[in-house]
């Protein structure tokens, strides 16, 4: 995804080195904990993501909350950190 006014992807400065291009996650986001969700319901059960946390405790509250909801709580709830998974909340029959 480009950031408005850096121009295309494409674009070629003079001396042939590609310019242009804008990271959308910023290297801060590494540290961020991504909160998905495994959505049984509609049938096809597919994973989504719910949110973030900025630390592991947040990032853990939040998927504990999604499993433990007293309406419609999700199977699982996976926590990862720069892709690595580091966390699993699963919902309690």
């Amino acid at each position: 995804m480009e950031q408005p006014g850096t121009g295309s992807r494409n674009a070629q400065a003079a001396t042939g080195e590609a310019r242009g291009h804008v990271r959308c996650t910023p290297p801060a986001a590494a540290e961020l904990f991504e909160i998905a969700v495994l959505d049984t319901t509609g049938g096809d059960p597919h994973w989504h993501t719910i949110g973030w946390g900025v630390d592991r405790s947040e990032a853990d509250s939040i998927a504990q909350s999604y499993v433990t909801r007293p309406l419609c709580p999700y199977e699982e709830a996976r926590i990862r950190q720069n892709g690595h998974l580091v966390g699993v909340h699963r919902r309690r029959s």
